[in-house]
């Protein structure tokens, strides 16, 4: 009995700290929509060398330069408390993300190193005003973009280890059934700092939407897995959420 409560302990405890870290993270992501600056070059031995490869295969493909920006996961304070600095260069707490814009796809490529390791994405908003997306599509080969549920009009696909140019691939087919589905056509993004800030913000707030988020997120995460691989015809079940747009 002696053991048996304190396994309910340990597990009880575990969910917590899973929870609040899930909480704690979701809360400055809230804060880091208004806490996105620009970086005049990359930073970051890791970033640099991951920004030359992915520089080169994007201009060889159509893809023009845009910004380079960073945020922190954390704030600013506990990064003080726990590494004596706020310091971005050297920090696994700070996310730092370049972007490519194709100006006859639309779409926008970017890469993102996040605690040590550096993924990439996909993006092509869909509307009918410039300015006004009404579906964003996001297309990665980041496992954690599949944890928490998405807004419903932000649908993704996500495909772990897969490269720059089979995301692509798999990205332009997603944005084709979009088009067929909406009746809408890409736009150009915009302002890059308004669309990380934008989309920070609208993903924060849709998990804190959900009763009892920070509890549930254990079993989001564990349950990721169903989300892998599987592309946005398949995870929506041949319709996409949310009103349709066609005429």
């Amino acid at each position: 009995m002696l053991w048996l409560t304190i396994g309910v302990l340990l597990v009880v405890l575990v969910l917590y700290f899973i929870a609040e870290s899930a909480r704690k993270t979701t809360l400055t992501m809230l804060k880091g929509a208004n806490a996105v600056r620009e970086l005049p070059f990359p930073v970051g031995d890791g970033f640099v060398a991951a920004y030359r490869q992915a520089d080169a295969w994007a201009v060889e493909h159509g893809y023009h330069r845009r910004e380079i920006v960073h945020f922190s996961l954390v704030s600013e304070e506990d990064l003080v408390r726990t590494h004596g600095h706020a310091d971005p260069d050297g920090s696994p707490w700070w996310v730092k993300s370049a972007f490519w814009w194709h100006p006859e796809k639309r779409c926008v490529y970017s890469i993102t190193e996040a605690e040590g390791k550096v993924f990439h994405d996909f993006d092509t908003a869909f509307g009918r005003e410039p300015g006004r997306p009404e579906y964003e599509l996001t297309t990665s080969n980041h496992p954690d973009g599949a944890v928490v549920p998405r807004p419903p009009r932000f649908p993704a696909q996500v495909f772990p280890g897969k490269g720059a140019g089979e995301l692509e691939a798999l990205h332009e087919k997603a944005s084709h059934w979009i088009r067929e589905q909406t009746g809408l056509e890409p736009l150009e993004p915009g302002d890059t700092l308004a669309h990380v800030r934008r989309h920070l913000r609208v993903h924060a707030e849709h998990t804190l939407a959900h009763p009892l988020w920070h509890l549930r997120f254990y079993l989001w995460h564990l349950s990721k897995g169903r989300r892998l691989n599987r592309p946005v015809r398949e995870l929506y079940q041949g319709r996409i959420p949310g009103e349709s747009h066609k005429a």
